[in-house]
């Protein structure tokens, strides 16, 4: 069906004779208007009880993608050794989420722009789930790896497309507030995971069952599948967007979806909302619900033949690769990139601080080191290959990682506050600049650092303020492309992100012995030049078409 809001757009335009050269342009402008009419109509469903719940299933849904992406580091110690890893099997085991990710990033944005924002989220959750849930029951190290390059796959259809959903739902008043509070939904999650993994990992746990030894590590990835597949059954009770809906030219759904939006925040009956529209003055809204309601039959969404989807994604992604997208897509996706590799690049390395301070201030008591003098991983490795426990079976689990997991959530919480609370006064460009400049100076500030309370009060200000800047790009994405586009425009900087994740995790792995002083300049310099490139961020335009644009 071509869509009532569509065929509103073109009749217009039918008095005008059309040049091919224009063709394009008119293509964008039909989108526009048709984006225009739906986000209307949303802001005429109000804000209350539908939106809140739609705010917390995407909440538990980022939740979630924080789970996944801090368990890892939790099991690793004590998953060594019942897999007898070795430090490669570690460092495989660590990169294959990030594979995973990597590997789903630009997928992901293309199954939600041809199948719904609903549908990506709802795949994305049970296959996260399930393989988690399997994961935990494996007891073979390969067939473990594969389950977590799938559950790393899944988790970035998450993150991927969770800001779309919630955002498409919102009245344009509220829409970049809601989107500012998903900060917070990371940084709890962040917390409850240290807090879960605190009391069940030390545990004495070895149940046989069926020749198969559970341990505490697996009781606590098999607590973590929980959240997924609980929140994906939660989400087959919502509804998909109406905005996908009106660009999809299934109007009628989105009529229904607006119609419950409506009842759920006001408390009136569903039909009411029709005679609000016919009532608001709005023409195009008045022709809207004229045009449905002489069509009440739900239209049939003919299949794509794979052909006709592989099209539509090549048009989409060449569109955010042309004018007038090009330059956003270039200035997001390179920001993404920076900022994700240095994330990922300290995040990995703070925590291996710690642990090498209270190795130097338990072998040199009452001394300080810097962080490029303290002992290097492979001699540390080199002595515990000595012993007799080259798997570390009976070392105990060290809880300081949890502890500063959750001194590091906890840290979070103000930045997390704050964003929501100015986004509205001040811009997602003034938080994207300020927080990129403001981690490249903390991490130009490791230089200085000599003892672990010092390295535990950078490691928070660096993570406070980093975890809002990557939020902050997810939020952008909403704000800077149309309906039609942004699920493309989300997926490909998901794709450069991961990129940067990985370069990230390599540049740790590799450079920080022999090369610290290089690491720690390289990750400052890209915050740096992260923060250059916000300058140039398309801000929100003061005009009312742009306000309402998507």
């Amino acid at each position: 069906m071509s869509g009532d809001i569509a065929r509103l757009e073109h009749e217009p335009a039918a008095t005008e004779p059309l040049v091919a050269g224009d063709a394009a342009s008119t293509l964008q402008g039909t989108k526009q208007t048709e984006e225009n009419v739906a986000q209307e109509a949303v802001d005429q469903t109000g804000f209350g009880k539908f939106n809140l719940k739609v705010m917390a299933v995407c909440s538990l849904i980022f939740m979630n993608v924080a789970f996944s992406i801090t368990s890892i580091a939790f099991i690793l110690p004590s998953a060594a050794c019942d897999f007898q890893m070795t430090t490669v099997d570690k460092g495989r085991l660590s990169a294959a989420p990030m594979i995973g990710m990597l590997a789903g990033s630009y997928i992901w944005g293309c199954y939600a722009a041809i199948k719904g924002r609903r549908m990506s989220l709802l795949v994305a959750l049970f296959l996260h789930g399930i393989s988690e849930l399997l994961a935990s029951l494996i007891p073979h190290y390969w067939i473990f790896l594969f389950l977590k390059f799938l559950s790393g796959a899944a988790m970035n259809g998450q993150s991927a497309v969770v800001f779309l959903y919630l955002g498409e739902f919102q009245p344009t008043k509220y829409r970049d507030k809601m989107l500012s509070w998903m900060e917070m939904a990371w940084v709890l999650g962040m917390i409850i995971l240290a807090g879960v993994g605190w009391i069940i990992i030390p545990l004495e746990m070895n149940m046989l069952i069926a020749g198969y030894t559970f341990h505490s590590w697996n009781f606590f990835v098999f607590i973590c599948s929980l959240p997924a597949l609980l929140t994906g059954f939660w989400l087959l009770f919502f509804p998909e967007t109406p905005k996908y809906l009106a660009e999809t030219g299934q109007n009628v759904q989105m009529l229904d979806v607006l119609m419950r939006m409506y009842s759920e925040n006001s408390g009136e009956p569903p039909k009411e909302y029709v005679t609000k529209l016919r009532n608001c003055g709005n023409n195009n809204l008045n022709e809207l619900v004229h045009r449905i309601m002489h069509t009440r039959e739900p239209e049939e969404v003919t299949e794509k033949s794979f052909k006709l989807m592989i099209q539509d994604i090549y048009t989409k992604t060449m569109m955010i690769l042309k004018p007038p997208f090009l330059w956003r897509t270039i200035v997001v996706c390179l920001i993404a990139c920076f900022v994700t590799s240095s994330y990922y690049t300290l995040t990995l390395w703070l925590p291996e601080l710690f642990h090498r301070y209270a190795d130097f201030q338990e072998a040199f008591p009452n001394q300080t080191a810097s962080v490029c003098t303290l002992k290097s991983i492979k001699n540390l490795t080199e002595l515990s290959m000595q012993t007799d426990d080259p798997f570390g079976c009976d070392s105990r689990v060290q809880t300081s990682v949890f502890i500063h997991t959750f001194i590091l959530g906890a840290s979070c919480i103000p930045t997390g506050l704050i964003l929501p609370l100015l986004v509205n006064y001040v811009g997602y460009k003034f938080f994207l600049v300020i927080t990129a400049f403001v981690p490249a100076v903390v991490t130009a500030c490791l230089f200085l650092v000599k003892t672990s309370t010092q390295n535990l009060i950078l490691s928070c200000a660096y993570e406070s303020v980093t975890s809002v800047c990557l939020s902050v790009v997810y939020c952008l994405l909403v704000d800077l492309y149309p309906t039609h586009l942004r699920a493309m425009a989300s997926g490909l900087s998901a794709f450069i992100s991961r990129i940067g994740a990985i370069s990230g995790t390599l540049m740790i792995g590799y450079l920080i012995d022999d090369y610290c002083t290089l690491v720690i300049l390289i990750v400052a310099v890209q915050l740096f030049l992260s923060g250059i490139l916000a300058l140039f961020t398309p801000g929100r335009k003061k005009s009312k078409p742009d306000i309402e644009k998507s």
